[in-house]
């Protein structure tokens, strides 16, 4: 009798420590936002840190490697990229599995000078396929040119600054008053992408594959146990990734 009464106390006691690491985990991964009118943070993004709070925001495993996002000070939603660019997220297409992104100081040339996304390290690429290098001119602001001037690159109120493809043909640009500029951008970036204010720049991923859970309703989670950051599709994100300890209804579908 002292037997089962032992038994029954210690599988009750199992229970609850089940639960409160389920609770736990709920509340360390559940979706937030820098402020309410960003986008909305889930995996495979994790907010990782409130520069405003100085406080640590959700653990690794709330997200995929490399998908780390911040609140700054202003509670901007910021992502550093390789060589410490840092840019501000304006949305997060999760089907598309695309980041919207933009220069929360209104200079994104300034910051694309260091932008280099080929190394590896980076789990984001350029969406867009025509992509090419410019040059920078700075003109005379009575010069009559049609292309938007960079206003954040200029100093001098009586010249413009503009940024052409590298590869047009210079003559086909009236540059009587112009001057080449020092300035670079050292990575291919977007055609047009200087056509039109305020500059985004839109990346992508291709690994996770989450946009497979997103198309149906489902949302993706870094899979209890993995080895090699396996992700899966559940239905509820509120079940613990990290007690082992799923309803019978999580598991859909596993994805990498």
């Amino acid at each position: 009798m002292a037997t089962l009464l032992i038994l029954l106390l210690f599988l009750d006691l199992s229970a609850g420590l089940r639960a409160g690491a389920a609770a736990t985990g709920r509340e360390d991964c559940k979706p937030t936002r820098c402020n309410s009118d960003g986008p909305k943070i889930r995996y495979p993004f994790r907010l990782k840190y409130d520069e405003q709070q100085q406080q640590q925001k959700q653990p690794e495993h709330c997200g995929y490697p490399g998908f780390d996002l911040y609140c700054d000070h202003e509670n901007h939603t910021m992502l550093e990229l390789p060589f410490s660019v840092k840019v501000a997220v304006k949305e997060i297409d999760y089907i598309s599995q695309l980041i919207h992104t933009y220069d929360p100081h209104d200079c994104f040339p300034q910051l694309l000078q260091n932008l280099n996304l080929s190394t590896s390290t980076s789990p984001f690429q350029l969406k867009d396929n025509y992509n090419g290098n410019y040059s920078f001119f700075s003109c005379s602001s009575t010069e009559p040119i049609s292309y938007n001037p960079i206003t954040c690159l200029g100093s001098d109120p009586n010249r413009k600054v503009y940024a052409f493809p590298s590869d047009d043909f210079m003559s086909d640009y009236p540059l009587l008053s112009c001057k080449k500029m020092s300035f670079k951008i050292s990575s291919p970036i977007p055609y047009f992408m200087f056509d039109q204010q305020p500059y985004e720049l839109t990346l992508n991923w291709s690994k996770p594959t989450c946009g497979i859970c997103e198309e149906q309703s489902k949302y993706c989670r870094l899979k209890d146990n993995s080895r090699d950051h396996e992700t899966e599709c559940v239905d509820d994100t509120t079940k613990s990734p990290t007690t082992g300890f799923y309803g019978s209804d999580s598991w859909t579908t596993s994805i990498h």
